[in-house]
C-alpha cells in the first residue's frame, strides 16, 4: 500500500480521475440545478447533510471527486514525507524543496476547505432598519440606519447600511456596509446585498463564517511561490 501512495503513476490517475469526474459534473450540475442552485447560498458542509445526501443520483460525482482528494491526499503527504526523509545537499536544496512548499500549499487550501465545511455557516435574511437578528455564537446584528443616494436619472447610485455587531449586551465591532465593503469580525463577514424602501427601509444581508479563510490564503501564497521558485530553477536549467 506505501508503494501505492509513493508512485508518481498514483498521482497521474487519481488527477486524471479527477478530470473525469469533473466533466461529469460540469454537465450534471446544469442538469439538475434544484439540487446543486443551493450550493450558492450554502456552505459545503450543511449543503451536503441537506440536498447532496438525498440526491445521490444527481450527486455521485460529487461525493466521487471526495474520495478521490481523500487519496490525492494521502498519496502527497507521504510524497512529501519521503522526499523530505532523503539526503540534503545544498547544491540542490531549492529545488528539492519547492515541490514540498507546493504541496503544503495544497494540503493548506484542502485544511481550509475543510475547516468551512465543518464548522462554518451562511446565513441570508432580511433586516428592517432599527432592528436586530440573532447569529451563532451568541452575536446578535443591529441595522441602525440605511442610506441610499439618488443618480440624476433617479436610479439609486450608491447605498450604505450603519451595523453593529454585540455580544453578551456589548458592542464588539461597527461599520457602514455598501457595495464591495462588507463588515468583517474575525473571520465572520457581513454583507449588504441589496435594499427595498416599498415596505420600510429593509436591508437584503449575507452573514459569512470562514474559519478556513485564513488557511486558504496561506496555502495559496505557499503554493504560488514554491511553483514560482520550481519554474525559475527549471527554466536555469534548461
Amino acid at each position: 500500500m506505501k508503494t501505492f501512495f509513493l508512485s508518481l503513476k498514483t498521482s497521474v490517475w487519481l488527477l486524471l480521475a479527477l478530470i473525469v469526474v469533473f466533466f461529469v459534473g460540469s454537465y450534471m450540475m446544469p442538469a439538475h440545478r434544484e439540487v446543486f442552485s443551493p450550493m450558492n447560498e450554502q456552505l459545503l458542509g450543511a449543503w451536503m447533510i441537506e440536498t447532496a445526501a438525498d440526491n445521490p443520483w444527481q450527486t455521485w460525482w460529487f461525493f466521487a471527486s471526495l474520495a478521490l482528494l481523500v487519496l490525492l491526499t494521502i498519496n502527497t503527504i507521504v510524497c512529501s514525507i519521503q522526499a523530505v526523509r532523503g539526503k540534503w545537499s545544498r547544491t540542490d536544496f531549492l529545488l528539492r524543496i519547492s515541490p514540498q512548499v507546493m504541496h503544503a500549499g495544497f494540503l493548506f487550501i484542502l485544511l481550509a476547505h475543510l475547516l468551512g465545511a465543518v464548522s462554518g455557516y451562511r446565513l441570508s435574511g432580511e433586516l428592517p432598519e432599527g432592528s436586530g437578528a440573532t447569529l451563532p455564537d451568541n452575536l446578535i446584528l443591529r441595522l441602525n440606519e440605511l442610506r441610499v443616494s439618488a443618480g440624476p436619472s433617479g436610479y439609486p447610485s450608491d447605498w450604505a447600511a450603519d451595523v453593529d455587531l454585540y455580544r453578551e449586551g456589548k458592542r464588539i465591532a461597527q461599520g457602514t456596509l455598501g457595495p464591495n465593503r462588507p463588515l468583517f469580525y474575525g473571520n465572520v463577514g457581513v454583507y449588504l446585498k441589496s435594499f427595498d424602501f416599498s415596505r420600510g427601509p429593509v436591508a437584503f444581508l449575507m452573514v459569512n463564517k470562514d474559519p478556513g479563510a485564513i488557511w486558504a490564503l496561506v496555502g495559496g501564497i505557499l503554493f504560488s511561490l514554491g511553483s514560482v521558485v520550481l519554474l525559475l530553477l527549471k527554466w536555469k536549467q534548461v
